[in-house]
């Protein structure tokens, strides 16, 4: 069944397409804390997570007659959001993610330890991962990408993707646990 918009998603649109301060702004508050939320998971820290939502935002406005009314609003801002953050981590790669498929760590299965974590600590935890294994994590794990999208994105190949997923979940796994283990002694 096709998306049928809401009269207020296209009069905000419209609104925004006119240049009315007021439905850009009303854009910008009603996506805030979920775009705040996708653009910390891919950011080091809150700062680099405020200046992906800034950038995401101005292509939002600056894609916004291209906008397609067959698809949700809010979809098509969190692409944007991802993609802005994709953007960003490729702007900021020092070096091209290694390739060492034969370096992937066994993945041990803890999954009591999750029932008590809490989502700002698995957050930070999150952005202290490496930039390779919280851009693939995230684009993986929480966004659904499969391993040829996120190679073919992140133009590498998909064992390298496959590795460094399996090194990002090593890496929290250790932080889960030290910071759990150490907190529950």
């Amino acid at each position: 069944m096709p998306y049928e918009p809401h009269h207020e998603e296209i009069e905000l649109v419209r609104g925004c397409l006119q240049g009315n301060a007021l439905y850009q702004k009303k854009l910008f508050e009603m996506f805030y804390g979920k775009m705040l939320g996708i653009c910390l998971r891919y950011a080091k820290d809150a700062d680099e997570g405020q200046d992906i939502l800034q950038d995401g935002y101005i292509k939002v406005f600056q894609k916004l007659e291209g906008f397609d009314f067959n698809c949700p609003l809010e979809a098509w801002v969190r692409k944007i959001m991802i993609n802005t953050a994709i953007d960003k981590y490729r702007s900021t790669a020092r070096q091209p993610i290694a390739n060492d498929i034969d370096l992937a760590y066994e993945i041990v299965d803890d999954s009591n330890i999750l029932n008590d974590i809490n989502l700002n600590d698995l957050l930070v935890m999150i952005q202290k991962l490496p930039a390779g294994y919280r851009m693939i994590f995230n684009m993986h794990v929480i966004e659904g990408f499969n391993h040829r999208e996120i190679a073919d994105e992140l133009q590498i190949s998909e064992g390298t993707s496959k590795s460094q997923l399996a090194k990002a979940k090593t890496f929290l796994q250790k932080m889960i646990k030290r910071e759990y283990t150490n907190n529950n002694e």
